[in-house]
């Protein structure tokens, strides 16, 4: 019985780094993570799904953290046939609706890494919105290889 529910432990906290939840009472951030920085290179970039179960439309207008020096809201658009990418001033998210910060759409830019971050380490962000909320999430660091294995898994 005790291995058992060793083993329950040891599923659940697994289980919670890879879809761990912050909530407040009306923002719920799931399925967040940061990229694992390229070797030689001083950005990386974070995404997530942030829910509003409030009944008014709310705005990210920022996020902060004590481990990146600077941490910008970014769009990929296509313009002339070109994919560009490009700092936005705030994420709106509709009453009861989410937003996916994801790859080659909205994200957060995370810029002047003083060390690389690699898989397995957790970088906690302050998500900041535009109604006097700040909501605190714990992001994971992914290995890209990993990512690349389970986008090609996904896509057969």
């Amino acid at each position: 019985m005790k291995l058992f529910v060793q083993l329950i432990t040891a599923v659940t906290l697994f289980t919670a780094s890879f879809h761990s939840v912050a909530k407040s009472a009306e923002i719920v951030v799931e399925d967040a993570y940061v990229r694992e920085v390229i070797p030689g290179n001083s950005v990386t970039s974070a995404y997530m799904t942030i829910t509003n179960q409030g009944g008014q439309a709310i705005k990210l207008v920022a996020a902060k953290s004590d481990d990146i020096p600077l941490i910008e809201i970014h769009e990929h658009t296509m313009h002339d046939g070109m994919m560009k990418m490009g700092q936005v001033a705030f994420v709106e998210i509709d009453a009861n609706a989410q937003v996916k910060l994801q790859p080659m759409g909205l994200h957060l830019m995370m810029f002047d890494l003083e060390q690389p971050l690699a898989a397995g380490q957790q970088i906690a962000v302050t998500l900041v919105f535009d109604n006097n909320t700040s909501l605190d999430v714990n992001l994971p660091v992914r290995s890209i290889k990993t990512m690349k294995k389970q986008a090609k898994h996904h896509h057969h």
